[in-house]
């Protein structure tokens, strides 16, 4: 789908898409796949080039996209995902969030009932795979929040690339990954995307990370820097947890 060359302003190609993902494999014959779609670039990139993979492999792709309703535009942007799905033949699927008047930290309220709800739908249609598109910069993100938190090594290894639950995988492939490739591979699609204005509100931490990590990569820290140490912390975290399960095996 997207023949581009391997550098930070291009999309990424389908055969990159294909090496990333087999650090998760082997899948099952004609493989069933959920992705998060929430309409910015980064979940429509991964959609596009799930879509691809799915196709060279008899598989099928179900969209969802969570109606948060945190602003007045957030059931207009999932229906603008529904309607990008229609011609590519992919199906989809938006959830309604409930929050019962729930007021306070609404990021964080909504990002935990975005994956219960994601979760739900895997277990009910026995989908065994649920993709999202979190990235490098995200991950260096997650870094910083947590190394400003004070958290552990453990924590500081960030976000997983899979998530084994008792029915299903999380799977976040693109965590080595800019966020520009993302951005470059819908546009090589020759589409456009939706952009969530608290993704500039300073008022969230992540926001403030995330300007942190911009002054960083002009000091000569870029995010391939700290993707680096987080997956160090990660080879760590895994031999901790494999330790582990062995004395409760034995």
């Amino acid at each position: 789908m997207i023949p581009n060359g391997k550098n930070a302003d291009s999309g990424l190609s389908d055969k990159e898409f294909a090496d990333l993902m087999k650090d998760f494999g082997p899948f099952e014959p004609s493989p069933w796949v959920a992705v998060g779609v929430s309409g910015g670039a980064d979940s429509l990139a991964a959609m596009l080039l799930l879509k691809s993979w799915l196709d060279d492999r008899d598989g099928r792709l179900l969209a969802l996209t969570v109606d948060h309703g945190l602003r007045p535009g957030s059931r207009t942007e999932a229906d603008f995902v529904r309607d990008l799905c229609r011609p590519l033949g992919i199906e989809h699927r938006t959830l309604t969030w409930r929050r019962g008047g729930s007021k306070g930290r609404s990021q964080a309220a909504a990002r935990e009932a975005r994956y219960g709800l994601l979760s739900a739908v895997c277990r009910e249609r026995g989908i065994l795979h649920l993709v999202l598109a979190h990235h490098l910069d995200d991950q260096v993100e997650t870094f910083l929040l947590r190394l400003a938190r004070g958290s552990t090594l453990i924590g500081l290894s960030a976000m997983a690339s899979v998530r084994y639950h008792s029915d299903f995988r999380l799977l976040r492939p693109f965590l080595t990954t800019r966020a520009t490739r993302l951005k470059a591979t819908v546009v090589a699609c020759g589409l456009s995307w939706v952009d969530d204005p608290s993704n500039e509100d300073p008022r969230y931490a992540r926001i403030r990370m995330r300007r942190i990590a911009v002054q960083l990569a002009a000091k000569g820290i870029p995010p391939e820097r700290f993707g680096g140490t987080t997956r160090r912390l990660a080879l760590f975290r895994r031999d901790r947890e494999t330790k582990a399960a062995d004395l409760v095996a034995r």
